[in-house]
């Protein structure tokens, strides 16, 4: 079983993105997390600090998930299809990371000039990714996180509603969306 902080942080992000900001008490964390209320105190010193430790735990989290066996040395292509297919299985392994976040950036917490930093400090590979195929003429002239966006974003809208039932997707759709993907991020 994992550790009480992490159980803590799970907790919290699964309250939030279940139940939103206002459903989340440190009485409901501690029992989804099998602790005493008190623990949580032990390891964060309030709500906010417990919101936002997830908030960037999570980011890094993300960050290294995307980024694994991402070889800079591979074609652009292959170097895109790993990057796009470790998203998508991250995705569809932590439903609750897309709904935290969604109720995250909505919520007072969310602070524009921290998120650059931490998206700087987490995804800048992934932006020097985008920014070297911009730069060499492979991807259209649109600024590195723009680029980003366009190519992963969706995905990310998409394994929520797969996650949720809406839509059904395969393997062979998921071929075909990251086909989409990277046609929509090269320059014609």
């Amino acid at each position: 079983m994992t550790n009480k902080r992490e159980r803590i942080l799970n907790a919290a992000e699964h309250l939030i993105a279940n139940r939103g900001f206002q459903g989340m008490s440190m009485h409901l964390v501690a029992q989804e997390a099998e602790v005493a209320t008190g623990t949580i105190y032990r390891y964060f010193k309030d709500k906010e600090s417990l919101l936002r430790c997830v908030h960037e735990e999570r980011l890094q989290e993300v960050s290294q998930a995307l980024l694994k066996n991402v070889d800079t040395q591979t074609p652009c292509y292959e170097q895109f299809r790993v990057l796009w297919q470790n998203c998508l299985h991250y995705l569809l392994s932590n439903a609750d990371c897309l709904l935290y976040r969604v109720q995250y950036e909505a919520s007072p917490l969310f602070n524009r000039e921290e998120e650059e930093r931490m998206d700087e400090r987490y995804f800048k590979p992934v932006f020097e990714f985008f920014e070297r195929g911009r730069e060499t003429g492979l991807f259209r002239d649109l600024p590195a996180q723009l680029l980003g966006f366009l190519a992963l974003e969706n995905l990310m809208l998409l394994t929520q509603k797969h996650t949720r039932g809406c839509i059904q997707l395969n393997d062979a759709i998921f071929d075909e969306l990251m086909d989409a993907a990277w046609n929509a991020i090269l320059k014609r």
